[in-house]
């Protein structure tokens, strides 16, 4: 390497380092990007099947306290480079702190992405229920009183605008979601349940209201910006990709990117100055790799706090975690499912089939058409809400992400699911994840459409639950393949071994992102803490005199000099903002 001297190295390619390793590399600044894994993502990598085996082998075979619980079916599907599986799964709101760095950036060209179909909450009975997130969706709803859904437009009306200034928002502190949504608006258990665990996607009932009527704003203004749904899902696995899109803005912009390489040591002069409380001629990290002839240095650090060194815990500076994130669930462990099926998901129609009002020649011909099927779910959410699933989870909702071939995560004729489920500390340690998730796979597997199934019984004019599936009749299918796991919270931070020292903290731990969030939060959690290490990292390079080389020619310069940086991403030049309009 000609120069192996950096402004900043930044190690692990999740989603967080990635998009704060973007900014920089675009702000001017000289990053090296370095992860022990082979691809990029870190935690919310998307890898091909056989990478998929190969990581939960190596992880049940790891002593790393991150992942527990691990295991896998013994055989392994054909077409394995054709799919493409994220171990952390997330959607991505329509409007949020994600989308914005994807625009600004000008990495949404790099990647593609297609909106959710639908999001839908299981019933006890064995149906799936359209969740009502519009008025037109309001209106058109039979299951639904005039009365309740007068309540109902209110209550969306109210979360959809400003509501911290309204004066029903008052005591909504000191109240849970659905105790809120009683309370203040008079809604049913039904209707709590579609707005507690679909809209605000909470995974509890106890869940506070704030949070949730945040999320559920979320959801309301994210309608409508790219299609009719809130929510799109990237292709070729979602956040493992994207992270490979800002890495790619990063080597772009100049970035040097090292992969699967590990780390052998990292040192600091203030670990080895001879003279307590000493200034050390030199304030640059030294990182060496394994395989790598060359030393990396740098003035900054950046990690999550479990790549931290017990030695450098003096010189850490732990960010806060975002607002974004649902706090309510940061110290809970998730289990997740990731199960591939040949048959699709059978979602009930969206519209009411039209019924027969009068007996007029009109309304009648000699060959009628049958109503057609509904076509198997491309990509969806189904919730399950807490003791809907017999032998699920009593005070919990677990969450399956449906996948397909529209995602380019699957070959033609698959689909993956992803089971999610957040985990009550009275779960006792000998349980296993595929048992803790099996009876939500069953559920999923029993709406699954048979391979002569002429698909769901379409509602009669005389139903009561016109806008509801009933299960195929045909036998649920067996996997093809499936892998279960726990994922804890990442491990608390080290204590600084030495309280005394004056020196500036300059290795920078980014904020944890909380496994158990809901399933549109990560990205955006993920983002806001890659600008809240943006800015702590330009702060420090400003107090340094490290200047930007989009600034100017000089190597050192006046700290006021980096005030000059005064937004997350640059402006872009007019072929980046055509391409991410494209």
């Amino acid at each position: 390497m000609e120069d192996s001297s950096f402004d900043a190295i930044i190690i692990g390619t999740g989603l967080a380092e990635s998009i704060a390793a973007a900014a920089l590399s675009k702000s001017g600044f000289k990053v090296a990007h370095i992860d022990e894994n082979p691809y990029y993502g870190g935690n919310e990598a998307s890898i091909s099947l056989d990478e998929l085996a190969q990581w939960v082998d190596s992880m049940a075979l790891s002593s790393n306290p991150k992942y527990t619980s691990v295991s896998r079916s013994p055989k392994v599907p054909s077409q394995t480079r054709q799919y493409s599986i994220c171990i952390s799964p997330s959607i991505i709101p329509s409007i949020g702190p994600i989308i914005s760095s994807l625009v600004s950036s000008g990495v949404a060209k790099y990647g593609g992405f297609r909106l959710l179909e639908r999001v839908g909450v299981y019933h006890s009975s064995g149906v799936i229920k359209n969740v009502p997130g519009s008025k037109e969706d309001v209106f058109k709803s039979k299951e639904i009183s005039l009365v309740d859904k007068r309540r109902l437009m209110r209550f969306l009306k109210f979360t959809a605008g400003n509501f911290e200034n309204e004066k029903e928002f008052e005591g909504a502190d000191k109240m849970t979601f659905a105790e809120y949504l009683e309370t203040v608006f008079a809604l049913k258990e039904d209707l709590q349940a579609a707005l507690v665990f679909a809209l605000a996607f909470s995974f509890s009932p106890s869940e506070p209201a704030v949070p949730a009527l945040h999320r559920t704003r979320r959801y309301l203004l994210s309608m409508g910006r790219y299609g009719p749904s809130p929510f799109l899902v990237g292709h070729y696995g979602g956040a493992g990709e994207i992270s490979q899109g800002f890495c790619r803005a990063s080597a772009v912009c100049g970035g040097v990117y090292i992969l699967g390489r590990r780390i052998t040591s990292i040192t600091h002069p203030s670990t080895t100055t001879s003279e307590p409380g000493g200034e050390p001629s030199s304030k640059r990290y030294s990182l060496t790799l394994d395989d790598f002839p060359d030393t990396l240095t740098s003035h900054v650090i950046i990690s999550s706090a479990s790549h931290l060194p017990p030695q450098l815990a003096h010189l850490a500076k732990h960010l806060a975690g975002p607002d974004v994130q649902n706090n309510y669930a940061s110290s809970l462990s998730v289990a997740r499912g990731i199960v591939i099926v040949d048959r699709g998901i059978i979602f009930p129609s969206a519209a009411v089939p039209p019924t027969v009002e009068d007996d007029s020649e009109e309304n009648f011909t000699d060959s009628p058409e049958p109503p057609k099927p509904p076509a198997p779910l491309d990509a969806g959410v189904i919730v399950f809400p807490p003791s809907s699933v017999l032998g699920g989870s009593l005070d919990r909702a677990a969450t399956v992400l449906v996948t397909g071939e529209g995602t380019m995560s699957t070959p033609r004729g698959k689909w993956i699911l992803y089971i999610s489920l957040p985990l009550s500390t009275t779960v006792e340690a000998s349980t296993t994840a595929e048992q803790i998730l099996k009876p939500y796979l069953d559920a999923a597997l029993a709406l699954t459409a048979g391979p002569t199934s002429s698909g769901p019984t379409i509602p009669s004019e005389s139903s009561s639950s016109p806008m509801t599936t009933s299960l195929p009749e045909a036998a649920p299918p067996q996997p093809l393949f499936t892998a279960f796991y726990i994922e804890h919270p990442d491990a608390s931070p080290p204590p600084p071994s030495d309280t005394s020292t004056t020196q500036p903290q300059t290795y920078i731990v980014r904020p944890s992102l909380a496994p158990a969030s809901p399933l549109p939060d990560l990205p955006d959690a993920a983002a806001t803490s890659a600008e809240a290490v943006f800015w702590e990292t330009v702060r420090i390079f400003k107090d340094a005199g490290i200047r930007s080389k989009n600034l100017g020619s000089e190597e050192m310069v006046s700290g006021s000099e980096a005030e000059e940086i005064d937004s997350f991403w640059p402006p872009m030049e007019a072929d980046d903002e055509s391409g991410a309009e494209d």
